[in-house]
C-alpha cells in the first residue's frame, strides 16, 4: 500500500493563494483543459507534445498536407480499447508506476514522467473516468477528452478535471497515447478539432465545475497551492539525481570511448543533409508569458499586439515553447499568427570533421545520435544574448550568460541545432541559430 506525502509538512504562501484562483478565473479553453489539479500539481499530465526539429531528407509526401476535420459530434465510451487504455494508464498514475506509464505514453518527457510519480504520494484514486472521442487525423487514431475526478488523500471531495490524449495505433495493431508529433499537419488538424463547439462546451462545463469548488473552498485552493510547491521540489530532486547518475555513468565510459575514436578519426564516413525548420510567430493581443505550459503556472512578463517571438516547439496541447530573453517560456498557441518560416538544409557528418581530443570525441559520443555538422567552425558572434549551457539541452546547467555581439570560438556545429564553443575559459554548447560569421 502506497504512503501518502503530508500536504502540510510545507509552509503554505498566501501570495501562491491568490495567484491560483486568479489563474482559474478564465473559463473559455478551447485547446487542451487540464484542470487546475493537472496543471499546479501534474495529476493530470499535459500532453507536452514535441514537434520534431529536423527532418530527413527524403521527406514523406504527405508531410505537411492539410486534413480535413470532420464535423461529428464527441462519442462517448464508444472504443471499449480505448477506455482500456486510459484506465490503465490513470491507474499507473495512481500508483505512481513509472514503467507501466512509459509503455503506454509513447515520447513523454522525462519531466512529465517524474512529476506524474511524485503526484502519486497525494492521489489516492480517479473516479468516475468517461471517454469521449473524436476521429483522429490517420488511420487508427482517436482524439480523447477523459473527464475524470481526482481523490485526493487529504480532501474529502473528488476533484473534477479534463484532460486531452492523442491515441494511436502501431505497426502491431496496438493501440497508445502519442506524445511526439512530427507531423505539422497532425498538429494543425489537433488544434482545429479542439476547437469545435463541443469540445469548447466540454471544457467550459468541466472549467466551471472546478472554479465554483475552488472558489467556494479556501482549503481546497491552498491543498493545491502546496501540492504544486512539494511537486517542484521532488521534481528537482529526481531530475539532479538522475543527472548525477548519468554524469557518472558517462565519466565511466569515456576512456573507452577514447579508445574507439582513436581508430574512427582515420576512417571516412557518410555525409548527410538535415533540414531544420523554425518559425516565428506574432501575439494577437496581450498574452501571459508563463514558465511552463499551464494556466497557472509563473507568469514572467506580458506581450503586447504585435510582439514578435521565435517559435522553438509547437505543443499539441494548445501551447507554444518560445525564445524569451535568452530562456524559454511558454504561451498560448491559440493568441498567436506564424509570420516566418525558415528551413534550412545542414550537412552533417557522421563523426567529427578534424581529428578532434579525447575530450571533444568523449563528448561528441556521449550524445546520442548527434552528427557533427562539418561546414561552419573558428571565430562567431552572438545575434542576441544567449546562455552557455553545460550540454545539449535548454534543462542543462547555465555556465555563463554570452550577451548580444559576443566573440566565440566554435568548436563543432552539429545538426541537431547546437554548437560547442569555448568562450572565456569556459567550454560549453549554444543554439547554433544565435551565430553568425564576423
Amino acid at each position: 500500500m502506497k504512503k501518502k506525502k503530508s500536504l502540510y509538512s510545507f509552509r503554505n504562501d498566501k501570495n501562491n493563494f491568490f495567484a491560483l484562483l486568479g489563474d482559474n478565473k478564465k473559463v473559455l479553453m478551447p485547446l487542451l483543459f487540464i484542470i487546475a489539479v493537472a496543471l499546479t500539481v501534474g495529476i493530470a499530465l499535459s500532453a507536452n507534445h514535441r514537434t520534431a526539429q529536423e527532418a530527413s531528407t527524403e521527406a514523406d509526401p504527405t508531410q505537411g498536407a492539410t486534413l480535413e476535420i470532420p464535423d461529428g459530434s464527441m462519442e462517448e465510451n464508444a472504443y471499449p480499447e480505448v477506455n482500456a487504455l486510459i484506465e490503465k494508464y490513470y491507474q499507473a498514475s495512481a500508483n505512481g508506476d513509472s514503467d507501466t506509464i512509459a509503455s503506454i505514453y509513447k515520447g513523454l518527457e522525462e519531466t512529465e514522467l517524474l512529476k506524474a510519480v511524485a503526484a502519486a504520494d497525494y492521489i489516492e484514486d480517479y473516479q468516475n473516468i468517461t471517454v469521449y472521442t473524436k476521429p483522429g487525423p490517420v488511420a487508427g487514431s482517436y482524439v480523447a477528452y477523459v473527464y475524470n475526478e481526482v481523490k485526493l488523500y487529504d480532501y474529502d471531495k473528488a476533484i473534477p478535471g479534463l484532460e486531452t490524449f492523442y491515441i494511436c495505433t502501431d505497426d502491431n495493431g496496438q493501440i497508445y497515447i502519442n506524445g511526439d508529433i512530427a507531423d505539422s499537419s497532425e498538429i494543425d488538424y489537433l488544434k482545429q478539432i479542439n476547437l469545435q463547439a463541443d469540445v469548447i462546451d466540454l471544457n467550459n462545463r468541466v472549467a466551471t465545475s472546478y472554479n465554483d469548488m475552488v472558489n467556494s473552498d479556501e482549503k481546497l485552493a491552498e491543498i493545491l497551492t502546496t501540492m504544486r510547491s512539494g511537486l517542484q521540489v521532488s521534481v528537482g530532486e529526481a531530475l539532479a539525481s538522475s543527472e548525477a547518475s548519468a554524469a557518472e555513468s558517462s565519466e565511466e565510459s569515456e576512456e573507452t570511448e577514447e579508445e574507439t575514436q582513436e581508430e574512427g578519426n582515420s576512417e571516412s564516413s557518410d555525409v548527410t543533409v538535415k533540414k531544420v525548420t523554425t518559425r516565428t510567430i506574432k501575439a494577437t493581443d496581450v498574452i501571459n508569458i508563463r514558465k511552463s505550459d499551464s494556466e497557472t503556472a509563473d507568469i514572467i512578463s506580458k506581450t503586447s499586439a504585435g510582439d514578435e517571438f521565435k517559435e522553438l516547439e509547437a505543443l499539441a496541447n494548445g501551447w507554444s515553447k518560445i525564445e524569451y530573453n535568452g530562456s524559454v517560456a511558454y504561451v498560448k498557441t491559440e493568441f498567436f499568427e506564424v509570420v516566418d518560416e525558415e528551413t534550412v538544409e545542414v550537412i552533417a557528418d557522421s563523426e567529427s570533421p578534424k581529428a578532434a581530443t579525447g575530450e571533444d570525441n568523449a563528448d561528441n559520443n556521449a550524445s546520442a545520435g548527434t552528427t557533427v555538422a562539418s561546414a561552419v567552425s573558428g571565430k562567431m558572434v552572438t545575434i542576441d544574448t544567449v546562455r552557455l549551457r553545460k550540454s545539449q539541452s535548454t534543462d542543462a546547467e547555465v555556465l555563463e550568460v554570452v550577451y548580444k555581439g559576443s566573440e566565440v570560438n566554435v568548436i563543432e556545429q552539429y545538426a541537431n541545432g547546437w554548437s560547442k564553443v569555448e568562450y572565456g575559459k569556459k567550454n560549453g554548447y549554444i543554439k547554433s541559430e544565435y551565430l553568425k560569421k564576423e
